[in-house]
């Protein structure tokens, strides 16, 4: 049919992540946080560059997740590589984990301030 597109010309140097942000997590991600990206026994970092909706494209996909009663994910956050970072080729799968550092310093340093020194 006219117009109808038959291919997509993809940019190799510009490879990315999109994470269907979980909703069980212990803080709010937010654009430029890191994350480590496991493929296979590598790991990667990355940080968020873009947090985009679940559109409704995505609508199909929610009734297997309700199956498994587990609630859909409502945002992605899209992740790009470090620039001397390798990327995993197209259409891998991948875990992310995000970076909790900066909250167990946060508490420590409370446990610290209560415990006095020692």
């Amino acid at each position: 049919m006219a117009g109808t597109p038959i291919a997509e010309i993809l940019d190799p140097t510009d490879i990315f992540v999109d994470w269907y942000i979980p909703n069980a997590r212990l803080f709010e991600p937010e654009v430029g946080s890191e994350v480590l990206v496991l493929f296979g026994n590598r790991h990667l970092s990355g940080k968020i560059a873009q947090i985009l909706p679940v559109s409704g494209v995505y609508a199909g996909t929610q009734q297997l997740q309700l199956l498994a009663r587990d609630r859909p994910a409502t945002q992605i956050a899209r992740i790009r590589f470090d620039p001397d970072a390798t990327p995993p080729p197209l259409n891998s799968t991948v875990e992310v984990q995000m970076y909790y550092i900066g909250l167990f310093g946060r508490i420590a340093d409370r446990v610290i301030h209560f415990s006095g020194p020692f």
